[in-house]
């Protein structure tokens, strides 16, 4: 299942970029994250490890993330395994005066979950709404 949203933030591309980046603001504009901790000994970049804990529906998943693609001021991808099987990146450009943000994302479904792909799909897109709310509020703001 393949899922992708953008939003417009007015603020330098280079600003967007890394704070988003920067792992340890990502409870601030990610509703569901719970946790996440940098593992190993690569803290920025390719090769980067995480571990995350994520509340979702009532439950607490944890996945583990390899940063794979680390371009400054224009890509991060990310492949998760543990809870859930996904890759997928957050890629920048200017736009105007400010910064658009796109994600994309692929998550692996099997078994009985590939018969709710639909529901997925529109709880990934309300997170997603949500999330992508916070971040250009918290760096319109001046974060």
């Amino acid at each position: 299942m393949r899922t992708h949203k953008s939003v417009y933030i007015a603020r330098p591309v280079a600003d967007v970029f890394w704070y988003v980046a920067d792992i340890s603001r990502h409870s601030e504009w990610r509703s569901e994250l719970l946790g996440s901790d940098i593992v190993g000994e690569v803290r920025e970049g390719v090769g980067t490890h995480l571990r995350q804990r994520i509340a979702y529906q009532g439950r607490t998943l944890e996945a583990n993330l390899e940063i794979t693609d680390f371009v400054p001021g224009e890509r991060i991808c990310f492949r998760a395994h543990g809870g859930i099987h996904a890759h997928g990146c957050f890629d920048f450009s200017a736009e105007d005066v400010g910064a658009v943000m796109r994600a994309t994302a692929t998550v692996e479904l099997k078994g009985a979950l590939t018969m709710m792909e639909r529901y997925i799909r529109q709880a990934i897109d309300r997170v997603a709404e949500t999330d992508f709310e916070r971040l250009k509020v918290v760096l319109e703001r001046g974060a």
